[in-house]
């Protein structure tokens, strides 16, 4: 088993699809918004769950594309998004597990058709769905943020992201 962070690559085919998909395991680094929330939630019960997911063309240094940079956890987007193509640009977490309340896992698919181009970060997105300030409530934020290195993406390939969370 690799160390935390460092990603697991792997083949299978997806469930049905006539193409296959390339899996990716990766461990991503909480933001400091998503931190702060988890933190007060266990003071006024403030709750958040991944909802989105995003991916971009930043995570890797261009000089070493094997290399990943480290994240910003102050970063409130991705370096590069790679926007979907939905009102927001972001897509739907395929599923999400939550075995304890200090880890997640989000399952991420992007089609063949999406996202063709040099990949090396993605982004889990959090809506805030219990607030005692109401305001609050239906935000969604960058939770999370995954950098990895260079991996091209063409229109015969779907990619799976596992993005394992952890507070």
């Amino acid at each position: 088993m690799p160390p935390l962070g460092v990603p697991q690559f792997g083949t299978a085919v997806s469930g049905g699809e006539p193409d296959p998909a390339l899996v990716l395991e990766i461990d991503a680094e909480v933001t400091s918004r998503a931190r702060y929330l988890v933190a007060r939630g266990s003071m006024d019960g403030t709750g958040i769950h991944a909802v989105k997911f995003s991916i971009g063309l930043g995570g890797y240094d261009p000089f070493d594309y094997k290399t990943a940079v480290p994240v910003n956890p102050d970063s409130t987007n991705l370096d590069f998004p790679l926007p979907f193509s939905t009102p927001d640009g972001l897509k739907a977490v395929t599923e999400y597990e939550q075995p304890n309340q200090l880890s997640g896992c989000t399952y991420c698919v992007v089609s063949a058709a999406e996202g063709n181009d040099l990949l090396g970060e993605v982004g889990i997105w959090a809506e805030i769905v219990y607030s005692p300030f109401t305001h609050e409530v239906g935000d969604v934020f960058l939770a999370a943020i995954a950098h990895f290195p260079l991996i091209a993406k063409n229109s015969s390939m779907q990619y799976a992201f596992r993005v394992n969370v952890h507070f």
